[in-house]
């Protein structure tokens, strides 16, 4: 492991981070208080200073980038970048414990939503907008913004690239990875930038507008209303978020491809057909559920008029189902008081999550894919041993490599998964709050069920086990294998 290599890149990032800073510097300037000016200048210092002494004390002889010091770097600087992201919050006095800053701006960068604020609409304006932006440089990663605008990075990028978008199906759109960096973030920016003023136009603020921009082409869901997207009570809102929500979950590689017009290859792609497919099931069976269901039945004896016709529980479904699987994590009911089907459906839309290469969370519909049908493949198997059958997709064989690679993932996150429910219920966590909130963080989608339902936050929850949701809140991320072997003395050894 080249140490000082590691140091030296991560200096670079803290100068762009300490750049960065400077943008909800001119926010609060223009909107706020002066503990919040002062706290992103402080903020803006520490990064500085760090990145200065990281890039020009610590110079590394040799400059190439293999595998080990991408996955350091990526790893090391998610983990900085959310202390540095905590200064603001910490410094402006809005937290009250470090814990807490740090639960937010990691939760921010890993675009997970959950948050410990029991006023969002008492915080300053600079401090929304830092929440907001935080999910936006998550959603694409900063490491990828990193690698396009420094192209002299080399071979170096590839590492870096792999590192942070760790997806199953992340294929270079042109052969260098600098050029491909940048065609995402022109695509991510394009997205960003078509969103504002429709929401502008739908009735938001213009500041609300850009906050959630900012956090639904991320899938973040962090929003400007403690009531979330509620709050607007709006259904132009809410359909447009949900269209730009489920086309951040899709494929980027697919928008390139749709814009230099290789339609057959989009038409042909396996994953997204079965995207669709599980989302339209998803908001058939909720409707369904919520229509037919007694409101009075799971709504603590009330009734709930708004699921009265097929159209009101239509409207409900659809956006908490897209949100869910998306990892967006926006509410516009509290589906916590929903039919335990419907629940129940919702946590398993967490683990499932978006298509590979978007910015949405969760294990990804092509590994889920993978898993099926290598399933079906060994039942197959069971009465014919001899026949030789290929596991493909969007008609393509997948490797065997891809395969065992995809299933020990999944068998790592189911493992993880039940070690942190158990760590949550050992501090005295709720057994169905353990259960969804992990879920939910290493799906980065953000509300769960029970005391951390759709209405609540994560502000009761014991410290200890608001460690658990941040590591678990990184682990998901970076798809767990970037994070877990930095914790392996086989990565650190020569």
């Amino acid at each position: 492991m080249n140490i000082p290599l590691v140091l030296h890149t991560l200096g670079n990032l803290f100068l762009l981070l300490s750049g960065i800073l400077l943008i909800p510097f001119g926010v609060s300037l223009f909107y706020g208080t002066r503990e919040e000016i002062w706290a992103f200048v402080f903020s803006f210092i520490a990064s500085g200073i760090t990145g200065l002494v990281f890039k020009f004390v610590l110079k590394p002889k040799k400059e190439d980038i293999t595998i080990r010091e991408g996955l350091a770097i990526v790893a090391f600087w998610w983990m900085f970048c959310a202390l540095f992201g905590a200064l603001p919050y910490w410094f402006s006095g809005t937290c009250d414990t470090f814990c807490d800053s740090y639960f937010e701006s990691m939760s921010g960068l890993t675009t997970t939503g959950a948050s410990i604020f029991n006023d969002i609409e008492a915080l300053p304006k600079g401090i929304l907008f830092w929440r907001s932006m935080t999910q936006w440089l998550g959603g694409m990663g900063i490491v990828v913004f990193f690698v396009a605008i420094l192209p002299t990075i080399g071979v170096g990028g590839h590492k870096l690239f792999s590192a942070e978008a760790p997806d199953l199906t992340t294929d270079k759109i042109k052969p260098r990875i600098a050029q491909t960096a940048k065609i995402l973030w022109v695509i991510y920016l394009s997205l960003t930038a078509i969103l504002i003023p429709f929401l502008w136009f739908g009735g938001m603020e213009f500041f609300d507008a850009v906050c959630h921009s900012f956090t639904t082409v991320s899938t973040g869901g962090f929003s400007t209303k403690n009531q979330s997207i509620a709050a607007f009570d709006s259904l132009f809102i809410e359909i447009v978020i949900m269209v730009f929500a489920f086309i951040a979950g899709c494929n980027f590689i697919l928008y390139y491809q749709l814009v230099t017009g290789k339609f057959k290859k989009v038409l042909a792609n396996s994953e997204i057909r079965f995207f669709v497919s599980l989302m339209l099931c998803a908001i058939c069976l909720i409707t369904l559920a919520l229509f037919f269901f007694d409101s009075t039945s799971y709504n603590g004896g009330v009734k709930d008029h708004k699921y009265d016709s097929i159209g009101g529980s239509l409207r409900y479904a659809a956006f908490q189902a897209v949100s869910i699987m998306t990892s967006a994590g926006y509410c516009n009911a509290d589906f916590d008081l929903w039919p335990d089907f419907c629940r129940v459906f919702l946590v398993l839309l967490m683990f499932i999550g978006g298509c590979a290469g978007s910015t949405a969370g969760g294990m990804k519909v092509a590994r889920i894919m993978l898993l099926c049908k290598s399933g079906v493949r060994e039942l197959f198997h069971v009465l014919r041993p001899r026949a030789i059958m290929h596991v493909k997709l969007s008609g393509k064989p997948v490797s065997e490599d891809i395969i065992t690679n995809t299933l020990g993932f999944i068998v790592i996150n189911l493992g993880l998964f039940g070690v942190f429910s158990l760590i949550l219920t050992i501090f005295g966590t709720e057994l169905i709050t353990s259960f969804s909130a992990i879920a939910s963080m290493m799906s980065n989608v953000g509300p769960a069920l029970a005391d951390a339902g759709a209405t609540k936050n994560y502000s009761g929850i014991a410290y200890p086990c608001k460690w658990v949701l941040i590591f678990a809140m990184l682990v998901g991320r970076l798809e767990i294998y970037t994070v877990i072997l930095i914790f392996l003395p086989l990565t650190w050894k020569k």
